[in-house]
């Protein structure tokens, strides 16, 4: 199983090339100079790449992952985006942000974390404010941001599934705090959600998007993105028949005939977080 420098130099510096290649349009259109994505699975196991070997053999050498508060067990984390230094201790932030500043000139990060019914999945983006378009991504354009996570597991699918084969577990690698219980929630509670969307008239839309189920849900932002049932399949590891039957309980949840009517009911949710 490997260990934190086997993981540096067999997968993030070995790889590198192929690792920045697909993380070439960041850079190049927004200025995103780092990307991280790590995999934690139910019972501990854990995947990780990384587009920046210099931050990956810093991150090791300090140890910065003792602290890390987003390698913990899958559990104590929700679905949703957020600056990467909302969460952790004040000496973990201070310690990150201060490296990251002086030594790679990366002062700004958000963090995309993904439920899955195999644990929990995390995109990491970071720049620098001078000259980074990523806060105006996170405030008007995070699809895009979600649509190129989702590129880049496709694109490095083999190397992934390679290192899975040999993954560690982190809770061998981290320590007692993969265990801390301390929630971390992006989102804000949805009854909080609901009952403001209740609040300004909206209490119809609040109803329907509490009818449909997580994986209801992911079939329906993959619709808005253009997905055919083949392709939504593929993409959630499912049969385009189990997809087809997905559609058809949304169809009767919200009570439409057609994936043209459910794909106008899914723009409207998604402009209200709602999916």
């Amino acid at each position: 199983m490997l260990t934190w420098k086997e993981i540096v130099q067999e997968y993030i510096i070995r790889h590198s090339n192929k690792i920045q290649n697909v993380t070439r349009p960041l850079r190049e259109h927004f200025g995103i100079e780092y990307f991280t994505y790590h995999h934690i699975d139910r019972h501990g196991k854990y995947t990780v790449l990384v587009d920046r070997p210099d931050w990956a053999e810093h991150y090791v050498s300090k140890k910065f992952y003792l602290e890390d508060p987003y390698l913990r067990h899958p559990d104590v984390y929700k679905t949703g985006a957020c600056f990467i230094d909302s969460h952790g201790s004040d000496e973990y932030r201070n310690a990150v942000l201060k490296d990251g500043k002086k030594f790679f000139d990366l002062d700004s990060g958000i963090i995309l974390i993904e439920k899955t019914e195999n644990g929990c999945e995390f995109f990491g983006y970071s720049g620098n404010r001078r000259n980074s378009n990523l806060h105006k991504l996170y405030l008007n354009h995070l699809p895009i941001l979600q649509a190129f996570s989702r590129y880049f597991k496709e694109e490095l699918s083999s190397l992934l599934n390679q290192m899975d084969e040999e993954a560690n577990l982190l809770q061998n690698l981290k320590g007692k705090d993969f265990h801390l219980k301390t929630p971390i929630i992006p989102k804000m509670e949805s009854d909080l959600h609901l009952d403001f969307l209740k609040a300004i008239g909206m209490e119809k839309f609040a109803e329907k998007g509490a009818l449909l189920s997580p994986r209801e849900k992911e079939c329906m932002k993959l619709l808005l993105l253009g997905k055919s049932a083949k392709e939504t399949a593929l993409l959630l590891g499912l049969s385009p028949r189990t997809v087809e039957f997905y559609f058809e309980n949304i169809r009767k949840k919200l009570k439409v005939g057609t994936k043209q009517e459910v794909f106008t009911v899914a723009q409207s949710l998604e402009k209200l977080t709602l999916l």
